[in-house]
């Protein structure tokens, strides 16, 4: 007998002349043959060996082959058996057809048939043994796919989620320029100070939102003083503006930048009678210098409720206040 790869067969009987007969009868190239005289020393082999198909007699002296395939059965469930009696009684053939053997024949043995059965089931079980190989390939494929399509989607998710952003930040650029060119535009129809900043309270609010705010211009001694206040519906007063201005002002003196804060998280630093005002209001100030280290003027800019200055209000502003301090300056 003939086999395409490497079989190994486990022969169970306790009548040695019978064991040999069969391992003669199914010896070949590419099978191996083990044989094994009791239940207890095929189990022993068949964990060793792990063999490819058991053929085993049921009456084994002490012990019977139904305990061989029980036994082997416990560690390869799926072990394919072939069962061989000497007894055609109904309850030992209902015995053994419990276990689903691929066979069961009775003595004498029709060799002929034996090796034809020992064939058939042999190349069924490689058959299915190499459709789970198959499968197991393919699932393992489907899991690498799968890994890749998930890391590609998640690349291409990122990549969009920074086109989109970029795309945005661009997109507030070149409407924040286009801001800055109308409100330029509108400067040099401005006649004096209060043009000025009247165009640059009313083209702030039309392209951020309701604001409210105060400016402030230097004298011949560099002292800043209120020149005027503005916001919707109506603005605050000046001992509020003042009060509110002062000490976010210092800080812009200071150093010449942008300030931006939250007025509650500061209280400390403004006068205690408008501390009451304070939650919810955000305020930024903008210093306009015509010149690197020449401060005219800041304006302080401030927002109540639940909408604060953001970060885009800081860079409008930004933007805005170069060409405002030289429209100033020109009208000085």
């Amino acid at each position: 007998m003939t086999h395409a790869a490497q079989v190994s067969i486990l022969v169970v009987d306790d009548e040695p002349a019978l064991r040999e007969m069969l391992a003669d009868a199914l010896a070949g190239p590419g099978v191996r043959v083990h044989t094994a005289g009791s239940a207890d020393e095929a189990i022993a082999l068949a964990r060793t060996l792990c063999p490819d198909l058991i053929i085993t007699d049921i009456n084994l002296g002490s012990s019977s082959g139904l305990d061989v395939i029980d036994g082997v059965r416990t560690f390869h469930a799926d072990m394919p058996a072939l069962v061989i009696t000497g007894h055609t009684d109904p309850g030992t053939l209902t015995q053994a057809s419990r276990r689903q053997p691929a066979e069961v024949m009775a003595k004498p043995l029709d060799l002929t048939r034996l090796r034809a059965r020992v064939c058939e089931e042999l190349s069924r079980h490689a058959a299915r043994d190499q459709h789970a190989r198959r499968t197991r390939r393919l699932r393992h494929l489907a899991r690498a796919t799968n890994k890749q399509r998930r890391a590609a989607s998640r690349q291409l998710e990122t990549a969009c989620a920074e086109l989109t952003s970029n795309y945005q930040s661009l997109s507030r650029q070149i409407n924040a320029q286009n801001v800055v060119l109308e409100y330029q535009q509108k400067l040099l129809a401005a006649h004096n100070d209060d043009d000025v900043f009247r165009a640059f309270f009313q083209t702030f609010v039309r392209h951020s939102g309701p604001i409210f705010g105060a400016a402030m211009l230097c004298d011949d001694q560099a002292q800043l003083h209120l020149v005027g206040r503005f916001g919707v519906p109506q603005p605050d007063t000046s001992n509020f503006c003042r009060a509110l201005a002062g000490p976010v002002v210092d800080q812009t003196v200071a150093d010449s930048r942008d300030v931006l804060l939250d007025a509650e998280q500061h209280a400390d630093m403004f006068d205690p009678a408008i501390r009451r005002y304070l939650p919810g209001l955000t305020v930024m100030t903008v210093p306009l210098l015509p010149a690197a280290e020449e401060l005219i003027g800041v304006v302080v800019l401030y927002r109540k409720g639940e909408q604060p200055i953001t970060d885009s209000d800081l860079t409008l502003a930004e933007m805005m206040s170069s060409a405002t301090a030289l429209a100033i300056e020109r009208n000085d």
